[in-house]
């Protein structure tokens, strides 16, 4: 696949956050700026949080616990 180079302009603090979290993932800011938009411009991602919104209730976020432990 042909690739576009796209330039960005932010401050010295968030770039700071976002390579922290790139090297976190052992992957690049390319890589992570990527990846975040492609979910964020999926076709289905209305579709998926409505229905994890859907889910989100006390009774089954209690079990999601209570299986899978409690949130690190």
């Amino acid at each position: 696949m042909a690739t576009k180079p796209v330039t960005l302009r932010l401050d010295e603090a968030f770039h700071a956050r976002l390579k922290a979290r790139a090297e976190e993932q052992g992957t690049t800011v390319t890589a992570l700026i990527t990846e975040v938009t492609e979910r964020e411009l999926d076709e289905d991602r209305d579709t998926f949080l409505q229905a994890a919104a859907d889910f989100n209730t006390a009774e089954n976020w209690a079990y999601v616990q209570e299986r899978f432990g409690p949130r690190p």
